[in-house]
Parts: structure tokens; sequence; C-alpha cells
């Protein structure tokens, strides 16, 4: 194991801000509305609320880091700490990448946890699955979980259940409330949002787009606006199918089965949901369009938002050096053709003949003996093939061990392996880190 690799065993947490620039000391909210709209989603009404939150998959530990941050925050502020699932995403939550050896390369596959592949449905609108009974050992400890929640009503619900409970178990975590996104209008939230973005889409829909052009590196798609109809940040579900919601000029829309998407959700979370949230470093970036809308279109300002994440790679054994695939892969190649890398150096004293010959015929524009003198030359070439093929066998073979050994590399330096692929002993030294970068004076 190299030492590079044995270094990005250990933790590196990332917070944004500094964590010096993180608030504290919240309040409870007093509106008896905001109370109401806590209560109705059995959220605590007697403390403030600290929030973070990740699609229902079994995520990596940059999220696991969200998970432990939350923890820490919440019970050092006196808050109580809610975890938000997009259940209103797509996401195959049961197909995971799996860490493989392969010859003693490290490789990857991908394991089916139970279920059947989804490309279209939310989350939200999926059965949770019954999961397979000869998983990896890897896996053992995680599908334990996910078949203790397989009585559960969505998928999302069975993964997010299973994943959080997990960790939290693992970790001594305290268990956070989980929500959804599927249920936030349902249960009143966002509302009055909703309410001003019907009565005037245009605008609303206008000054979302404009907040997207500010942050251009986000990657957040802008809503369609026409002539006679604009697109709403929101999706509607009928059965599985998930729709955008494109309001006609004149036109009024029912409430059932809407959703959020992803902006709209943070708009209500830290709205009326929480005091804090905490993003991943992806989700704290592009949430800078969501400040930016919510106050140019209604001149409020949302609850804070920090960041926390952490990089981590798994536990990788190789003795196999690391050899530049690109020049393996042209020794294999153009030996092939110059009977010098062989050693063969009399077949390489006539192959330099031939070509200078040859390029004598064609300056004569003597085809034919330019033609029969290239024939020649392909035929000595094939004869030198043919007498050092051991040895071309091994070329080849070198570069694609060299291919292997760079993606095994590359693998081995990957941070996004799912958290079961990872040792308790990672996970521990995560948490320790996470709450050690959290415990700066501030």
């Amino acid at each position: 194991m190299s030492a590079s690799h044995q270094d990005s065993l250990n933790p590196k947490v990332q917070l944004l801000p500094e964590v010096e620039r993180w608030p504290s000391g919240f309040q409870a909210p007093t509106n008896k509305a905001l109370l109401a709209l806590r209560a109705q989603l059995d959220l605590p009404t007697d403390r403030p609320i600290v929030a973070s939150g990740h699609q229902p998959i079994v995520f990596h530990p940059g999220i696991v880091a969200k998970l432990i941050a939350l923890d820490h925050v919440a019970k050092h502020s006196d808050s109580a700490s809610v975890w938000i699932v997009p259940d209103q995403d797509v996401v195959d939550p049961a197909l995971m990448r799996t860490p493989t050896i392969e010859d003693g390369f490290l490789a990857e596959r991908m394991i089916r946890l139970g279920g059947e592949s989804n490309l279209n449905a939310p989350s939200a609108a999926l059965p949770a699955i019954e999961i397979n009974r000869d998983l990896p050992e890897s896996l053992a400890e995680i599908a334990s979980w996910l078949m203790g929640y397989e009585h559960e009503t969505s998928i999302a619900k069975q993964f997010a259940s299973a994943t959080i409970g997990y960790l939290c178990e693992q970790l001594d975590l305290e268990q956070p409330t989980l929500i959804y996104a599927s249920e936030l209008i349902a249960s009143g939230a966002g509302s009055a949002l909703i309410d001003v973005m019907l009565g005037d889409p245009r605008t609303a829909a206008a000054l979302y787009n404009q907040s997207i052009e500010q942050y251009p590196d986000a990657g957040v798609r802008p809503l369609q606006i026409a002539k006679k109809s604009v697109e709403l940040p929101l999706w509607r579900v009928e059965g599985h199918a998930r729709t955008q919601v494109i309001l006609r000029d004149g036109e009024s829309i029912g409430r059932s089965n809407l959703m959020p998407t992803g902006l709209l959700m943070t708009s209500i979370m830290r709205s009326q949901l929480c005091e804090l949230f905490i993003h991943g470093l992806g989700g704290y970036e592009y949430d800078q369009i969501t400040e930016h809308w919510i106050k140019s279109w209604r001149g409020e300002e949302l609850a804070p938002a920090v960041g926390a994440s952490a990089t981590m790679t798994i536990e990788h054994s190789s003795d196999h050096d690391i050899p530049e695939p690109a020049q393996a892969a042209w020794i294999a190649h153009h030996a092939k053709h110059d009977p010098a890398m062989l050693g063969d150096q009399q077949a390489a004293a006539q192959k330099a003949e031939l070509v200078e010959l040859i390029k004598n015929a064609k300056a004569e524009v003597d085809r034919n003996k330019a033609a029969e003198l290239f024939t020649q030359m392909q035929s000595l070439l094939e004869d030198t093939r043919s007498s050092n093929a051991q040895t071309l066998e091994q070329l080849e073979s070198d570069a694609q061990n060299a291919r292997r050994a760079s993606r095994s590399k590359e693998l081995a330096e990957d941070r996004t392996w799912g958290f079961p692929y990872y040792t308790h002993q990672q996970l521990q030294s995560l948490k320790d880190e996470v709450v050690s970068a959290l415990s700066v004076s501030r």
C-alpha cells in the first residue's frame, strides 16, 4: 500500500464556511402557524431544529459526515435533529457499486440488493422491496437492516430508515426525525410560497431562472417559460410517473400529488422547518441559488446553511507497481511494427532497407514496385511477429495489466463507495474527526 493511499484511509473533513463562522445559539420559533405546521409533521415544537438530509440510498462517508455533524450540532445547541429525504428524486437505491478483487487488482461490479431496476419513478412511488438473502458478507449488516424495513410503504422509507438507523447505532448518534419531500406539500408546508407562485407564476419562474444564472456552475436546469405557459418548480406524481408541472395561462391546477423540486424543497425547509440546514459540499454551493431566489422573489431571508463533508477511501492492499498505461500500450503496439523492439536486429535492418526502397519507388512514381516492396515488408513483419509471438503476448499482457493497475489505483482512491465498504474503525475515526473539527472554540 502506498503512503499516499495510507494517508487517504484517514478521513479528511471539510466544513463550509470555516467552523468559526457557523451560527450557534438557535431559538425555537414562536409563530403559532409555524409551530402548527411542525406539529403536523410530527416535529418538535418546544426547541429549535437543525436539519440535514440526503437521497434514500446507501451513501458514501461524505454524507455520513453530514449525519455526524447534524448530531453534534443539535446536541450542543439543545436542538432537535431532522433528516429530510428527497424521495421525489428518481434513484435506484438497491443497485450498489461494489469493490471486488480480480487477479489481485481492485475492480468494481454492480450488485442488486433486491427488486427491479428503476429508471423513471421517484422513490416515493415505489414499494419497499424484498432483500436478496445471498449477498456478499460485506453487505450482510446493512442487508439485515433493510430486511427489517421490508414492511415500509415505500422503498424511500425502507432505505432511509435502514441506513440512518444502522449508522446511528454504529456511531452512537441520536436518531433524527425522518421526514420526506413527498409529504411536505400535502402537510401544508410551503403552501404560502405555492399560493404566491400560482398567483403570479411568471414572476416566480423568471426570478428562479435569474437566480440560476448567477450560479452557472451549480448545474441546475432553468424552468421553461413559453409565450402561453410556464413551468413551476414542482413535480406531479401519478402512479409511478413523475411529470413537470406546466401551467398554461389562465389555467388552475390541483394540488394533489404535488412534490417540490430540490430548490423548492430546501426553501420550504429553511423558511419553515429548521433554524439551521447542514448541506454537503454540492448542496452548499447550489443552495445559494435558493437564497438568491427567495430573497429576490419574496424579500425574505432563509435559515442559515452550512456545509459538511469528508473524503476517505476503502482499505485495499496491492503489490502491483503502477506503470504508465499509455506507455505500455505504445510499446505493445509498436513492437508489432518494429523488430528492433523485439531484439531482432537483422529483421530491423531488413525493414529499414525496404522502407528506403519503398521511398525511392514512390519518388520515381513506380507504384507497382512500391506495392511489391510494401508486400515484402509486411511479410517480413508477419514472420517476425510469428517468431516472437510469446514476447508480443507478454507485452500485450503488460499493457492490459498496466490499465488494470491504473484503474485499480483510481478505485482505491475513490471517495464515493457506500459506507458498508468501510471498516467500523474507519467510520468511528470519521466521527472523531468531524467532532474534533466542530469542537473548535467559536
